[in-house]
């Protein structure tokens, strides 16, 4: 698995980040500081190993929550489909 790709502001790190699977289950304030793209896979471990990668990216770059909002396949010709998750990153007020 690779590291997620990161798009946004950076902060101080954080050590504790929060998941959701959509913003308005977030019940406090907060705002989008970012976004990633990470690979992912069909099978259960790969999934968990790629929501740790998240969370470990969004720690690096001070976020307090991770939002995975959209998985989307790109079928390839030769090699396995490829699926990536869509993620937003915020920071809470």
């Amino acid at each position: 698995m690779y590291s997620p790709a990161y798009f946004g502001s950076r902060y101080a790190p954080t050590k504790v980040v929060e998941s959701f699977y959509a913003t308005q289950d977030i019940r406090r304030p907060f705002e989008v500081i970012g976004h990633m793209n990470a690979l992912t896979g069909r099978a259960e471990s790969s999934q968990a190993k790629t929501r740790q990668l998240v969370i470990d990216k969004a720690k690096e770059i001070g976020g307090d929550g991770v939002v995975f909002s959209e998985i989307n396949r790109q079928v390839n010709e030769k090699s396995t489909d490829d699926f990536t998750i869509k993620v937003v990153v915020v920071k809470f007020k």
